[in-house]
């Protein structure tokens, strides 16, 4: 009985950090020392979430699981400069990348960003919906500019999966999925607005 109760402990606790937030540091070479996520509603940053002797090096990227919820998170580089994102919405993953145009303040919850930014955030998903095949690569970038890093990091996606990430609204983008066999499906010159974008990936897609 005792082991029972103790494996419906472990799945709650697993259901109720159903959320993970991936930061990746986008900046070339600027390693972030301190990471505070705290909820939206909270008045206060919190504890630093890397530690005293945990960085994130420029194109590493650190996994934070946390509740479903919105937070605002605040990154902040050797320099000491900052970049601050507001009302992040956590559901499922959860894709950041924090690049030099980031710094000063980003606001996901509205159509207007405060800072360097000149329109909301607006949420890509990619969905595979290739049937056997996993995808190993996504890419998402805009129309005027090379391909950038892939957004799956060292992840991969599964039939049937979904990959959730954030880019400025208010621009043209290309989307590139690369799959287990190296075949690829792109899109091209998709305006993306502050609704999003989604795009359930097929066979009929193949380049």
């Amino acid at each position: 009985m005792k082991r029972i109760l103790f494996i419906l402990m472990l799945i709650c606790a697993a259901a109720s950090f159903a959320g993970r937030l991936e930061i990746t540091n986008d900046t070339g070479s600027y390693a972030f020392y301190y990471v505070n996520i705290s909820l939206s509603s909270s008045d206060s940053w919190g504890d630093d979430q890397l530690g005293s002797s945990e960085t994130i090096s420029p194109g590493n990227t650190r996994s934070f699981r946390l509740n479903n919820g919105t937070y605002d998170i605040k990154i902040e580089d050797e320099d000491g400069d900052e970049y601050i994102f507001w009302n992040v919405d956590v559901s499922g993953t959860v894709d950041l990348y924090v690049s030099l145009s980031d710094l000063g303040e980003q606001d996901w919850g509205s159509s207007a960003s405060v800072g360097s930014s000149s329109g909301g955030m607006a949420p890509i998903t990619i969905e595979n919906d290739l049937g056997s095949w996993t995808i190993w690569y996504v890419y998402g970038d805009p129309s005027d500019s090379p391909w950038g890093d892939d957004r799956l990091g060292s992840d991969l996606l599964d039939p049937g999966e979904s990959l959730t990430f954030y880019v400025p609204a208010g621009h043209y983008y290309d989307f590139k999925c690369v799959d287990e066999d190296d075949d690829v499906y792109t899109l091209w010159e998709v305006w993306v607005d502050e609704d999003g974008f989604y795009w359930s990936v097929e066979l009929s897609d193949m380049d």
